[in-house]
C-alpha cells in the first residue's frame, strides 16, 4: 500500500543534523538513489533545490522568508538551509505533492556540469585531495592509510588526481569523458556533478512546475511578493566574481571537445527525458 498523508500531517523524509548524516545522504546519492531535498513553504507549497540550478539564491531567499539575517558577515545559505531540508523518497514526495505546490528549477546538463567544474572541479588535484584528507586526519599515520585508500579507490576505477599546474580546460575535458568514475570516487564532486533526476525523482507530476534558470529572478519576485517582505533578491553567482584571478572559474562550455560533449550528453540523457516528460505533463512553464 502506497504512503498517504493528511495535509496536516508532519512532512516525512530524512533531515540532516550533523556531518555524518550529511554524508550518508550524499553518499545514498553517490549509489544511485534518488532522493528530494524539499524546504517547504507556508502549509502549501514548497522549493526543491538541486546544486548548481540556482540553489545558493533559492536557499538565501527562501532562509529571509524564514527571519534568517542573511546579512551577516559569514553566512553561509548551504550550511544555513540544511537541516531544514526534509529529503524524500519517491514515495514519500508523491505523498507530500498531493498537499503542496511544488517548484523545482531544471538546467540544461551540459552547463550544470561547466558550473560544477568551475566551482569544484579543482577539488580533483592532487594537492587538494592530500589537504582534505590531511585536514580530517588526526595524525600523519591516519593521512597515510587514508591518502593508501584513495589511492587504491581512483586505481580500482581507472583515473588518478590530476597534477596542481594542470590546464583547467584539460581537466575539464578529460573529467567528462570520466565522470561515471569520478562520481563513485568523490563524494564532494558526486554531489554537484550527479544527473538531476536524483534529486528531482522522476515524476514530473509531483510538481506544480518545474521552471528554467532563466526564470529563477521571475520566481523570487513572485516570492517577494506574495509574503510583503523586503527581500534582498541579489543572485549568487561566485564563479563570475573570482573569474578574473582564478582560470578554474574561467571555464566555459564552448570549451568542451565534441567527444566530451558526447559523453556528457549520454550520461544525463535521463535528465533531458525528465524535461520532455515534464514539458508534456505539466504544459509550459510558469513563474509561480
Amino acid at each position: 500500500m502506497s504512503l498517504q498523508l493528511q495535509a496536516s500531517d508532519p512532512l516525512p523524509g530524512m533531515r540532516v543534523h550533523d556531518s555524518a548524516q550529511w554524508a550518508g545522504i550524499q553518499q545514498q546519492l553517490q549509489n544511485g538513489a534518488s532522493l528530494t531535498p524539499l524546504l517547504p513553504i507556508g502549509d502549501d507549497a514548497g522549493v526543491v533545490w538541486i546544486p548548481k540550478n540556482g540553489c545558493s539564491t533559492l536557499k538565501r531567499v527562501w532562509l529571509q522568508l524564514q527571519g534568517a539575517d542573511c546579512q551577516r558577515p559569514g553566512f553561509d545559505p548551504h550550511s544555513a538551509a540544511l537541516p531544514a531540508a526534509h529529503w524524500l523518497n519517491p514515495e514519500e514526495l508523491r505523498a507530500v505533492s498531493e498537499h503542496r505546490a511544488l517548484v523545482a528549477i531544471w538546467r540544461d546538463p551540459i552547463d550544470r556540469f561547466v558550473s560544477a567544474c568551475r566551482s569544484h572541479l579543482v577539488e580533483l588535484t592532487t594537492g587538494a585531495i592530500h589537504a582534505k584528507l590531511r585536514a580530517s586526519s588526526p595524525d600523519q599515520g591516519s593521512f597515510e592509510n587514508a591518502l593508501r585508500f584513495h589511492d587504491e579507490l581512483f586505481a580500482g576505477h581507472g583515473v588518478h588526481s590530476f597534477a596542481d599546474d594542470a590546464d583547467p580546460v584539460d581537466v575539464m575535458n578529460q573529467a567528462a569523458l570520466q565522470l561515471p568514475a569520478w562520481i563513485a570516487c568523490h563524494i564532494d564532486w558526486s554531489h554537484h556533478t550527479i544527473p538531476q533526476t536524483r534529486f528531482l525523482g522522476g515524476d514530473p507530476r509531483c510538481y506544480r512546475t518545474i521552471l528554467g534558470m532563466e526564470q529563477i529572478d521571475a520566481l523570487v519576485a513572485h516570492w517577494a511578493k506574495a509574503s510583503g517582505l523586503p527581500l534582498d533578491l541579489t543572485p549568487q553567482h561566485v564563479s563570475s566574481n573570482e573569474a578574473m584571478e582564478n582560470p578554474w572559474r574561467r571555464l566555459r562550455r564552448d570549451q568542451l571537445s565534441q567527444e566530451a560533449i558526447s559523453a556528457l550528453q549520454n550520461f544525463y540523457a535521463a535528465d533531458w527525458a525528465f524535461l520532455e516528460l515534464a514539458q508534456q505533463q505539466l504544459g509550459p512553464w510558469q513563474a509561480a
